[in-house]
């Protein structure tokens, strides 16, 4: 969900809660309010994952709420983002850019569990959970000015397809 609100939306929380209850993965934004706004809605749900926005090093963006203590902040790539708009190649930068590359990256590493590892039914089920996911961001994250950086290197930079398996399966077994 690349956008934000300050108040409650009611059919966004009641489809929220549907999608929650489903066990589908979801994405916020978490606002482009800097320091000066806390995270937007439905950003602060904890049936989300909260995205905040980095450039292409970790580096904060100055555009995401400050990161909170005690909770998971995630930043992926949304400064300078390439993109098309009008036939024109432009950079866009916010946390809405930022929460596509996240579900992207999520994306990723489900193909790739579902292809490579032989995961049991109940792995499978758990990856595909909130709490499997975020255990799988926390593997590949790591803290950089209060914010966890996900980094898909971190799990698969020079290792092999067996070695990233094993990290997988090693996540899974946490849980």
């Amino acid at each position: 969900m690349s956008f934000g609100f300050e108040d409650q939306n009611r059919d966004i929380n009641a489809a929220i809660v549907r999608a929650f209850k489903a066990d589908k993965l979801l994405f916020a934004a978490a606002s482009n309010d800097g320091g000066n706004k806390p995270r937007s809605r439905p950003a602060r749900s904890d049936k989300v994952i909260c995205i905040h926005a980095c450039d292409g090093k970790g580096n904060k963006g100055g555009m995401s709420p400050s990161p909170e203590e005690n909770s998971l902040n995630f930043t992926t790539l949304g400064v300078a983002v390439k993109s098309r708009w009008k036939k024109k190649t432009v950079y866009k930068s916010g946390t809405s850019f930022a929460t596509p590359v996240a579900a992207a990256t999520a994306a990723s590493v489900l193909e790739f569990a579902n292809f490579k590892c032989n995961l049991s039914e109940e792995d499978r089920a758990n990856l595909y959970k909130r709490e499997g996911l975020l255990k799988v961001f926390q593997a590949m994250s790591t803290k950089r000015d209060g914010y966890d950086y996900v980094n898909p290197g971190h799990m698969w930079d020079g290792k092999s397809d067996e070695d990233v398996i094993r990290s997988i399966q090693d996540i899974l077994d946490d849980i």
